[in-house]
């Protein structure tokens, strides 16, 4: 299937999707940007939000820039840097880099846990500080944190979109607390796996805070395809979760 006739008639953004080597891959990985597409195109996948291994599993700032570079031609790919604590001067000035990635028209992705920092006040609020004031959407994965620290990032920078991925069956309980009360808390469809989970999420909170995600390389793109393609919610509320939600997020589309 080509990536311009799409998946169940809809037009797919990934938001979490990751290119480059790593450590400790398997050999039936993908681990460049032409692997990806061509998973992509096999599912009828059209864009992708993508970090850089490099990033993610050794150095931020020189896997953030061979993303740029490798990315830079590619229109069907859109950058996700990965962003540290400004304190230790890896970065660079947290102003300027919050900045660019508006100016990307990309996002951010923090491993608070495997990098060895938190998600708390003294130790990254200055970062969180300027990406809410760029409104530059931030990713992160549930296992780098806990729901303490992700009440305290969704309380604290109300104009940050913050998306929380990578969850479990088990999560309405703490999720639907946080929807009902931070309209900037969103999560990836991919993981959020309760029983008929789409259906009640959507008729509780609507449709705009649900984003397609695949996982790519470490999951299949298969499953987060047929988790929205056949739930019971409206044509439109599919549209929103493949793609549309992601793209309002990225561009500030309506703002």
């Amino acid at each position: 299937m080509s990536a311009d006739s799409g998946s169940g008639g809809l037009t797919w953004f990934d938001c979490n999707a990751r290119i480059g080597p790593w450590s400790t891959p398997r050999d039936e990985q993908i681990t460049d940007k032409a692997g990806l597409l061509a998973a992509y195109d096999e599912v009828g996948i059209h864009r992708g939000l993508v970090h850089h291994a490099l990033a993610w599993d050794w150095h931020a700032p020189i896997g953030n820039d061979r993303l740029l570079a490798e990315i830079e031609a590619e229109d069907r790919l859109s950058p996700c840097l990965v962003a540290l604590p400004p304190a230790t001067r890896e970065i660079g000035p947290i102003d300027e880099f919050a900045a660019r990635v508006r100016g990307l028209e990309g996002a951010v992705r923090v491993f608070p846990g495997k990098q060895d920092w938190r998600l708390t006040d003294w130790g990254s609020g200055a970062l969180f500080a300027a990406l809410n004031d760029q409104r530059v959407p931030v990713f992160v994965d549930f296992a780098e944190t806990n729901w303490d620290e992700i009440h305290w990032l969704v309380s604290a920078h109300q104009q940050m979109p913050v998306i929380v991925i990578g969850t479990y069956y088990r999560v309405a309980r703490h999720v639907y607390p946080l929807m009902e009360r931070y309209d900037n808390f969103h999560l990836e469809a991919n993981t959020f796996a309760p029983f008929r989970g789409i259906e009640d999420f959507v008729e509780l909170f609507g449709a705009e805070r649900l984003l397609f995600g695949t996982g790519l390389p470490d999951l299949e793109p298969g499953g987060p395809i047929a988790q929205i393609t056949y739930a019971e919610i409206a044509d439109e509320d599919k549209a929103l979760m493949a793609s549309g939600n992601l793209r309002r997020l990225l561009t500030r589309e309506g703002e």
